[in-house]
């Protein structure tokens, strides 16, 4: 029996599952993948994956950072996520929005300024180049009710029209 209900939502996530990555070719901290938890519960992520997909080059010695961040502004652009209900009586997620960045018609999730830093994990600037992480039951990363969040990425060069994955599991 399942302590909570868990989800799944992730980059590729769209109406239509597809693997298009979010689009990123700056250095700024970019949002992949936004989630705005409701007054009634938190968000406690179990799982973490990322990754690096496909450019048409990559800059030499550089590296990617991902991580989960408080973010602060309104969003704009994106596409609409639904999270995936894994385990446990069926019931809609409490998130009251969820957006990627990439999926059927990728747009970029815009308006956001990324503040507090729950989670980082650096990853090498190349094709291929993924994380993936599972937390401890007791020591997952807890974000609190009311508050916006994102998966970003921060390159340390700018790529070539790089595009990035991410996922998130999460209990409720």
């Amino acid at each position: 029996m399942a302590l909570g209900r868990a989800y799944k939502i992730g980059v590729f996530d769209t109406a239509t599952w597809l693997a298009a990555g979010a689009t990123v070719t700056t250095t700024a901290t970019t949002p992949i993948l936004f989630v705005s938890s409701s007054a009634n519960s938190d968000i406690n992520i179990s799982a973490v994956r990322c990754g690096v997909l496909g450019a048409a080059a990559f800059p030499s010695n550089a590296s990617v950072v991902f991580s989960i961040n408080t973010v602060t502004g309104t969003k704009a652009g994106g596409n609409a996520v639904t999270p995936l209900q894994l385990s446990g009586i069926a019931k809609a997620s409490l998130l009251t929005a969820v957006s990627t960045a990439g999926g059927t018609a990728a747009a970029a999730i815009t308006g956001l300024t990324a503040t507090t830093s729950w989670w980082s994990e650096p990853v090498p600037f190349t094709a291929g180049s993924n994380w993936g992480e599972w937390k401890t039951p007791g020591f997952e990363i807890n974000l609190p009710i009311s508050g916006q969040f994102a998966l970003c990425v921060t390159a340390s060069s700018a790529g070539t029209g790089t595009t990035f994955t991410g996922e998130l599991e999460y209990t409720e």
